[in-house]
Protein backbone atom coordinates (compact mmCIF):
# COMPACT_ATOMS: atom_id res chain seq x y z
CA UNK A 1 0.00 0.00 0.00
CA UNK A 2 1.72 3.14 -1.23
CA UNK A 3 0.93 6.42 -3.01
CA UNK A 4 2.88 9.14 -4.75
CA UNK A 5 2.52 12.77 -3.69
CA UNK A 6 4.84 14.98 -5.77
CA UNK A 7 4.86 18.61 -4.69
CA UNK A 8 2.53 21.04 -6.42
CA UNK A 9 4.92 23.97 -6.10
CA UNK A 10 8.46 22.63 -5.55
CA UNK A 11 11.35 24.93 -4.75
CA UNK A 12 13.29 26.66 -2.00
CA UNK A 13 10.22 28.37 -0.52
CA UNK A 14 8.45 25.03 -0.16
CA UNK A 15 11.50 23.47 1.51
CA UNK A 16 11.96 26.40 3.90
CA UNK A 17 8.28 26.47 4.89
CA UNK A 18 8.23 22.70 5.31
CA UNK A 19 11.29 22.71 7.56
CA UNK A 20 9.91 25.52 9.69
CA UNK A 21 6.54 23.79 10.02
CA UNK A 22 8.12 20.47 10.92
CA UNK A 23 10.21 22.11 13.67
CA UNK A 24 7.38 24.18 15.16
CA UNK A 25 4.19 22.19 14.58
CA UNK A 26 3.92 21.03 18.19
CA UNK A 27 4.81 24.42 19.67
CA UNK A 28 2.83 27.51 20.54
CA UNK A 29 3.39 30.29 18.02
CA UNK A 30 5.86 32.81 19.38
CA UNK A 31 6.36 36.29 17.91
CA UNK A 32 5.52 36.85 14.27
CA UNK A 33 7.16 34.10 12.18
CA UNK A 34 5.43 35.10 8.93
CA UNK A 35 7.11 38.50 8.95
CA UNK A 36 10.34 37.30 10.55
CA UNK A 37 10.80 34.84 7.69
CA UNK A 38 10.12 37.59 5.13
CA UNK A 39 7.05 35.94 3.61
CA UNK A 40 5.03 39.18 3.73
CA UNK A 41 7.34 40.57 1.03
CA UNK A 42 6.49 37.79 -1.44
CA UNK A 43 3.83 39.66 -3.46
CA UNK A 44 5.17 43.16 -2.80
CA UNK A 45 6.77 44.65 -5.96
CA UNK A 46 10.54 45.02 -6.02
CA UNK A 47 10.30 48.81 -6.34
CA UNK A 48 8.54 48.82 -2.95
CA UNK A 49 11.24 46.70 -1.34
CA UNK A 50 9.53 43.37 -1.83
CA UNK A 51 10.45 40.14 -3.59
CA UNK A 52 8.22 40.75 -6.59
CA UNK A 53 7.05 37.15 -6.46
CA UNK A 54 3.96 35.47 -7.88
CA UNK A 55 1.00 33.72 -6.34
CA UNK A 56 2.70 30.40 -7.15
CA UNK A 57 5.60 31.45 -4.90
CA UNK A 58 3.17 32.11 -2.08
CA UNK A 59 1.45 28.81 -2.80
CA UNK A 60 4.79 27.06 -2.16
CA UNK A 61 4.79 28.47 1.37
CA UNK A 62 1.15 27.49 1.88
CA UNK A 63 1.89 23.95 0.70
CA UNK A 64 4.93 23.61 2.95
CA UNK A 65 2.97 24.64 6.04
CA UNK A 66 -0.05 22.48 5.21
CA UNK A 67 2.10 19.42 4.57
CA UNK A 68 3.19 19.41 8.22
CA UNK A 69 -0.04 20.73 9.69
CA UNK A 70 1.15 24.14 10.89
CA UNK A 71 -1.55 26.81 10.91
CA UNK A 72 -0.37 30.35 10.06
CA UNK A 73 -2.44 33.14 8.39
CA UNK A 74 -0.23 33.36 5.30
CA UNK A 75 -3.18 33.89 2.95
CA UNK A 76 -4.53 36.81 4.95
CA UNK A 77 -1.20 38.47 5.78
CA UNK A 78 0.79 37.82 2.61
CA UNK A 79 -1.89 37.88 -0.10
CA UNK A 80 -5.05 39.71 0.98
CA UNK A 81 -3.24 42.65 2.60
CA UNK A 82 -0.83 43.59 -0.24
CA UNK A 83 -3.52 43.10 -2.89
CA UNK A 84 -5.96 45.35 -1.03
CA UNK A 85 -3.27 47.98 -0.49
CA UNK A 86 -2.82 48.25 -4.26
CA UNK A 87 -6.17 50.04 -4.41
CA UNK A 88 -4.59 53.14 -2.87
CA UNK A 89 -2.87 55.84 -4.87
CA UNK A 90 0.62 55.10 -6.13
CA UNK A 91 2.45 57.07 -3.44
CA UNK A 92 0.29 55.79 -0.57
CA UNK A 93 0.38 52.20 -1.79
CA UNK A 94 4.17 52.34 -2.19
CA UNK A 95 4.64 53.66 1.35
CA UNK A 96 2.49 51.02 3.01
CA UNK A 97 3.68 48.14 0.83
CA UNK A 98 7.24 49.06 1.73
CA UNK A 99 6.29 49.03 5.41
CA UNK A 100 4.68 45.60 4.96
CA UNK A 101 7.77 44.22 3.20
CA UNK A 102 10.20 45.41 5.86
CA UNK A 103 7.90 44.49 8.74
CA UNK A 104 7.60 47.96 10.27
CA UNK A 105 3.81 47.78 9.82
CA UNK A 106 1.93 44.63 10.79
CA UNK A 107 -1.29 44.92 8.84
CA UNK A 108 -4.14 42.41 9.11
CA UNK A 109 -7.43 42.42 7.17
CA UNK A 110 -10.50 43.01 9.31
CA UNK A 111 -12.56 40.56 7.29
CA UNK A 112 -14.37 37.41 8.35
CA UNK A 113 -12.58 34.16 7.57
CA UNK A 114 -15.96 32.74 6.55
CA UNK A 115 -16.55 35.44 3.92
CA UNK A 116 -14.62 36.78 0.95
CA UNK A 117 -12.90 40.20 1.02
CA UNK A 118 -15.75 41.41 -1.21
CA UNK A 119 -18.29 41.12 1.59
CA UNK A 120 -18.94 44.36 3.44
CA UNK A 121 -19.68 44.22 7.16
CA UNK A 122 -18.78 47.81 8.05
CA UNK A 123 -20.38 51.08 6.99
CA UNK A 124 -18.63 54.48 6.98
CA UNK A 125 -20.09 57.95 7.37
CA UNK A 126 -18.26 61.12 6.39
CA UNK A 127 -18.15 63.69 9.17
CA UNK A 128 -17.02 67.29 9.12
CA UNK A 129 -13.63 66.07 10.29
CA UNK A 130 -12.79 62.47 9.45
CA UNK A 131 -15.09 59.46 9.28
CA UNK A 132 -17.18 57.26 11.51
CA UNK A 133 -17.15 53.45 11.18
CA UNK A 134 -19.89 51.14 12.42
CA UNK A 135 -20.40 47.42 12.02
CA UNK A 136 -19.77 43.92 13.34
CA UNK A 137 -17.07 41.67 11.88
CA UNK A 138 -17.07 38.08 13.13
CA UNK A 139 -14.31 35.53 12.69
CA UNK A 140 -11.27 37.78 12.15
CA UNK A 141 -7.91 35.98 12.31
CA UNK A 142 -5.80 37.25 15.23
CA UNK A 143 -3.14 34.54 15.20
CA UNK A 144 -0.41 37.14 14.69
CA UNK A 145 -0.07 40.59 16.32
CA UNK A 146 -1.25 43.58 14.26
CA UNK A 147 -0.45 47.29 14.37
CA UNK A 148 -3.09 48.21 11.75
CA UNK A 149 -6.28 46.77 10.28
CA UNK A 150 -7.43 47.03 6.68
CA UNK A 151 -11.19 47.52 6.78
CA UNK A 152 -13.33 47.23 3.61
CA UNK A 153 -16.41 49.42 4.06
CA UNK A 154 -19.47 50.71 2.29
CA UNK A 155 -19.69 54.49 2.23
CA UNK A 156 -22.37 56.61 0.58
CA UNK A 157 -23.35 53.73 -1.70
CA UNK A 158 -19.75 53.20 -2.79
CA UNK A 159 -16.88 50.93 -1.76
CA UNK A 160 -13.86 52.09 0.23
CA UNK A 161 -10.89 50.74 2.15
CA UNK A 162 -9.74 52.16 5.48
CA UNK A 163 -6.45 51.61 7.30
CA UNK A 164 -7.01 51.97 11.03
CA UNK A 165 -4.56 51.79 13.93
CA UNK A 166 -5.09 48.71 16.08
CA UNK A 167 -4.97 50.85 19.23
CA UNK A 168 -7.84 52.95 17.94
CA UNK A 169 -9.92 49.85 17.20
CA UNK A 170 -9.32 48.48 20.67
CA UNK A 171 -9.83 44.96 21.99
CA UNK A 172 -12.21 42.58 20.21
CA UNK A 173 -15.59 41.76 21.69
CA UNK A 174 -14.75 38.05 21.85
CA UNK A 175 -11.75 35.77 21.33
CA UNK A 176 -11.83 32.03 20.66
CA UNK A 177 -10.04 29.10 19.07
CA UNK A 178 -11.33 28.13 15.64
CA UNK A 179 -11.82 24.56 14.46
CA UNK A 180 -8.40 24.33 12.84
CA UNK A 181 -6.57 25.95 15.76
CA UNK A 182 -6.44 29.60 14.76
CA UNK A 183 -7.04 32.47 17.15
CA UNK A 184 -10.29 34.09 16.03
CA UNK A 185 -12.02 37.24 17.23
CA UNK A 186 -15.21 39.26 16.79
CA UNK A 187 -15.03 43.04 16.48
CA UNK A 188 -17.83 45.51 17.09
CA UNK A 189 -17.22 49.01 15.75
CA UNK A 190 -19.63 51.47 17.28
CA UNK A 191 -19.30 54.88 15.65
CA UNK A 192 -15.52 54.59 15.64
CA UNK A 193 -14.00 57.96 14.72
CA UNK A 194 -11.03 57.88 12.33
CA UNK A 195 -9.11 60.69 10.58
CA UNK A 196 -9.41 61.65 6.92
CA UNK A 197 -6.10 59.95 6.15
CA UNK A 198 -7.55 56.58 7.21
CA UNK A 199 -9.46 56.30 3.93
CA UNK A 200 -6.94 54.85 1.46
CA UNK A 201 -9.19 54.53 -1.58
CA UNK A 202 -12.75 54.30 -2.82
CA UNK A 203 -14.66 53.45 -5.97
CA UNK A 204 -13.64 51.22 -8.86
CA UNK A 205 -10.06 50.76 -7.67
CA UNK A 206 -11.35 49.26 -4.42
CA UNK A 207 -13.71 46.87 -6.18
CA UNK A 208 -10.91 45.70 -8.45
CA UNK A 209 -8.52 45.18 -5.55
CA UNK A 210 -11.10 43.26 -3.52
CA UNK A 211 -11.86 41.03 -6.50
CA UNK A 212 -8.14 40.23 -6.92
CA UNK A 213 -7.78 39.53 -3.20
CA UNK A 214 -10.81 37.21 -3.30
CA UNK A 215 -9.44 35.27 -6.28
CA UNK A 216 -6.05 34.90 -4.58
CA UNK A 217 -7.61 33.79 -1.28
CA UNK A 218 -9.78 31.15 -2.97
CA UNK A 219 -6.84 29.90 -5.03
CA UNK A 220 -4.42 29.64 -2.10
CA UNK A 221 -7.03 27.97 0.08
CA UNK A 222 -7.49 25.38 -2.66
CA UNK A 223 -3.73 24.76 -2.72
CA UNK A 224 -3.78 24.39 1.07
CA UNK A 225 -6.58 21.84 0.76
CA UNK A 226 -4.71 19.69 -1.76
CA UNK A 227 -1.50 19.74 0.32
CA UNK A 228 -3.46 18.80 3.43
CA UNK A 229 -5.20 15.97 1.53
CA UNK A 230 -1.81 14.52 0.58
CA UNK A 231 -0.69 14.61 4.20
CA UNK A 232 -3.93 13.05 5.42
CA UNK A 233 -3.69 10.11 3.01
CA UNK A 234 0.00 9.62 3.75
CA UNK A 235 -0.65 9.52 7.50
CA UNK A 236 -3.58 7.17 7.03
CA UNK A 237 -1.45 4.72 5.02
CA UNK A 238 1.25 4.81 7.71
CA UNK A 239 -1.35 4.13 10.39
CA UNK A 240 -2.84 1.17 8.52
CA UNK A 241 0.59 -0.34 8.01
CA UNK A 242 1.60 0.00 11.65
CA UNK A 243 -1.62 -0.94 13.48
CA UNK A 244 -2.48 -4.61 13.81
CA UNK A 245 -5.79 -6.35 14.42
CA UNK A 246 -6.45 -10.09 14.64
CA UNK A 247 -2.71 -10.59 14.30
CA UNK A 248 -2.36 -8.84 10.93
CA UNK A 249 -1.76 -5.27 9.77
CA UNK A 250 -4.86 -3.19 9.05
CA UNK A 251 -3.44 -2.53 5.59
CA UNK A 252 -4.14 -6.17 4.70
CA UNK A 253 -7.92 -5.64 4.91
CA UNK A 254 -9.26 -5.19 1.41
CA UNK A 255 -12.10 -2.87 2.41
CA UNK A 256 -9.63 -0.43 4.01
CA UNK A 257 -7.35 -0.61 0.99
CA UNK A 258 -10.30 0.25 -1.26
CA UNK A 259 -11.22 3.16 0.97
CA UNK A 260 -7.70 4.58 0.81
CA UNK A 261 -7.72 4.13 -2.96
CA UNK A 262 -10.94 6.15 -3.10
CA UNK A 263 -9.30 8.91 -1.05
CA UNK A 264 -6.33 8.92 -3.40
CA UNK A 265 -8.56 9.24 -6.47
CA UNK A 266 -10.27 12.22 -4.86
CA UNK A 267 -6.85 13.73 -4.14
CA UNK A 268 -5.75 13.35 -7.77
CA UNK A 269 -8.94 15.02 -8.95
CA UNK A 270 -8.47 17.90 -6.50
CA UNK A 271 -4.86 18.31 -7.55
CA UNK A 272 -5.83 18.53 -11.21
CA UNK A 273 -8.43 21.19 -10.41
CA UNK A 274 -5.92 23.34 -8.54
CA UNK A 275 -3.35 23.10 -11.33
CA UNK A 276 -6.05 24.14 -13.80
CA UNK A 277 -7.06 27.08 -11.58
CA UNK A 278 -3.50 28.37 -11.36
CA UNK A 279 -3.20 28.12 -15.13
CA UNK A 280 -6.44 30.10 -15.52
CA UNK A 281 -5.17 32.67 -13.02
CA UNK A 282 -1.87 33.12 -14.85
CA UNK A 283 -3.74 33.48 -18.15
CA UNK A 284 -6.10 36.04 -16.59
CA UNK A 285 -9.09 34.03 -17.81
CA UNK A 286 -12.37 35.89 -18.11
CA UNK A 287 -14.33 33.20 -16.26
CA UNK A 288 -11.75 32.69 -13.49
CA UNK A 289 -14.19 33.37 -10.66
CA UNK A 290 -16.64 30.80 -11.99
CA UNK A 291 -13.83 28.24 -12.18
CA UNK A 292 -12.79 29.04 -8.61
CA UNK A 293 -16.35 28.68 -7.36
CA UNK A 294 -16.72 25.28 -9.05
CA UNK A 295 -13.39 24.20 -7.59
CA UNK A 296 -14.46 25.35 -4.13
CA UNK A 297 -17.61 23.22 -4.31
CA UNK A 298 -15.76 20.14 -5.60
CA UNK A 299 -12.85 20.38 -3.13
CA UNK A 300 -15.17 20.90 -0.17
CA UNK A 301 -17.02 17.67 -0.94
CA UNK A 302 -13.82 15.68 -1.55
CA UNK A 303 -12.04 17.07 1.51
CA UNK A 304 -14.93 16.33 3.87
CA UNK A 305 -15.31 12.78 2.53
CA UNK A 306 -11.58 12.09 2.95
CA UNK A 307 -11.50 13.66 6.41
CA UNK A 308 -14.37 11.48 7.62
CA UNK A 309 -12.79 8.34 6.14
CA UNK A 310 -9.42 9.06 7.74
CA UNK A 311 -10.94 9.66 11.17
CA UNK A 312 -12.90 6.41 10.97
CA UNK A 313 -9.88 4.38 9.85
CA UNK A 314 -7.82 5.81 12.73
CA UNK A 315 -10.40 4.53 15.20
CA UNK A 316 -10.12 6.03 18.70
CA UNK A 317 -6.92 7.81 17.72
CA UNK A 318 -8.92 9.72 15.11
CA UNK A 319 -10.45 11.97 17.76
CA UNK A 320 -7.16 12.91 19.42
CA UNK A 321 -5.66 16.23 18.38
CA UNK A 322 -2.22 14.88 19.17
CA UNK A 323 -2.45 12.90 15.93
CA UNK A 324 -1.40 14.79 12.78
CA UNK A 325 -4.10 13.10 10.71
CA UNK A 326 -6.78 14.39 13.09
CA UNK A 327 -5.48 17.95 12.95
CA UNK A 328 -5.27 17.70 9.18
CA UNK A 329 -8.86 16.46 8.99
CA UNK A 330 -9.96 19.43 11.09
CA UNK A 331 -8.05 21.72 8.74
CA UNK A 332 -9.80 20.24 5.71
CA UNK A 333 -13.27 20.54 7.20
CA UNK A 334 -12.61 24.13 8.29
CA UNK A 335 -11.26 25.04 4.84
CA UNK A 336 -14.71 24.39 3.42
CA UNK A 337 -15.95 27.44 5.32
CA UNK A 338 -13.04 29.73 4.49
CA UNK A 339 -13.94 32.55 2.06
CA UNK A 340 -17.48 31.33 1.66
CA UNK A 341 -18.70 27.77 2.02
CA UNK A 342 -19.74 25.47 -0.83
CA UNK A 343 -23.42 26.32 -0.39
CA UNK A 344 -22.78 30.02 -0.85
CA UNK A 345 -20.57 29.50 -3.88
CA UNK A 346 -23.02 26.98 -5.31
CA UNK A 347 -25.84 29.48 -4.90
CA UNK A 348 -23.81 32.16 -6.70
CA UNK A 349 -23.14 29.72 -9.54
CA UNK A 350 -26.83 28.98 -9.90
CA UNK A 351 -27.92 32.61 -9.62
CA UNK A 352 -25.21 34.27 -11.70
CA UNK A 353 -23.14 31.55 -13.40
CA UNK A 354 -21.30 33.94 -15.70
CA UNK A 355 -20.92 37.01 -13.50
CA UNK A 356 -19.29 38.04 -10.26
CA UNK A 357 -22.01 39.88 -8.42
CA UNK A 358 -21.22 41.17 -4.96
CA UNK A 359 -23.01 39.30 -2.20
CA UNK A 360 -24.91 41.33 0.36
CA UNK A 361 -24.05 41.10 4.01
CA UNK A 362 -27.28 39.24 4.72
CA UNK A 363 -26.06 36.28 2.64
CA UNK A 364 -22.81 35.82 4.55
CA UNK A 365 -22.20 32.49 6.21
CA UNK A 366 -21.40 32.24 9.89
CA UNK A 367 -17.86 31.85 11.22
CA UNK A 368 -16.52 28.45 12.20
CA UNK A 369 -15.43 28.16 15.78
Amino acid sequence: MSASFPSLFPGMLLDAAGRYAEDHVAQEIQGDPVRELGWTATLVPEEAGGAGGTLSDLASIVEGLATHGLQLPVVETCAVVPLLLQAAGAETAHRWLEAVAEGSARIAPMTALSATPEHLAVAARHLDIGYELSGVVQGVDLTLPATHYLVPVQMDGDDAIFLVDAERVGAPKARYRTMEGRLGADFTLERLAVPESACLARGAAVRKARAKATDAALLLTAADTVAALATLIRQTVIHLKERRQFGVALSSFQVLRHRVADMYVKYLGAKGLVIHCFHEYEQNAADLRRTLRLTKVSLAESARACAESAIQMHGGMGVSEEVLATRTAQRLIASEFRYGDRLMHGARLLAQPQSDERVSLSNQTGSVR
